[in-house]
């Protein structure tokens, strides 16, 4: 498998054939996109293209787990409520900006200090800040949504702690005991004293 690199880039990539995944944005290079076998996988889903507004996306509510963008964010708090309303909970985003840069004349970029509150402000959190030349200086920031639930790489903790064959008898003795217990409750159990 390809990777990109960039670690907060191979976390948004993680996770496996059935995660849905945004694209806004023109991408600086192509070695931000996913390797071809995923590109593979977003291709048979029916991926189009698709112009729209980035202030008002036209797909419902927690549609995507994850999110790549890039963008100048020229209304970054607009913008940013709407990524968090299409992204599902325990969603996660990448954010490709420009740099900022302290010279004259330059268009102005972001740092950290200027976008955590806005990102604060629309339920973010940063989990990864990175900066990149891509070809300019650029941040490639990762950020998780702020509702109550962490995201997680599913499947990856338990086939790495725990043997397969552990992991399916812990399975069936937790569905044996809950049996026990179903078949005991008719009975009057536990006994009145």
């Amino acid at each position: 498998m390809e990777t990109t690199g960039l670690a907060a880039l191979d976390r948004l990539y993680a996770g496996g054939r059935h995660v849905r995944m945004l694209v806004l944005g023109e991408m600086p290079v192509r070695a931000v996109m996913p390797a071809r076998d995923k590109l593979a996988l977003l291709a048979r889903v029916g991926a189009e293209s698709l112009v729209a507004d980035p202030c008002r996306l036209p797909f419902v509510e927690a549609m995507f787990d994850r999110a790549l963008v890039a963008s100048d964010l020229a209304k970054p708090r607009e913008e940013l409520r709407e990524l968090w309303r299409v992204l599902t909970p325990a969603g996660l985003a990448v954010l490709l900006v420009p740099g900022r840069r302290g010279w004259p004349g330059r268009r102005r970029g972001w740092d950290r200090g200027r976008l955590e509150p806005y990102l604060a402000g629309c339920m973010f959190e940063i989990l990864d800040w990175e900066t990149a030349r891509l070809p300019e200086r650029t941040g490639v920031v990762l950020i998780g949504k702020v509702d109550g639930v962490r995201p997680s790489l599913v499947g990856l903790a338990e086939t790495a702690l725990r043997p397969a064959g552990a992991l399916q008898r812990e399975r069936a003795k937790t569905a044996c005991s809950a049996s026990k217990l179903d078949s005991k409750a008719p009975r009057g159990w536990p006994p009145a004293r």
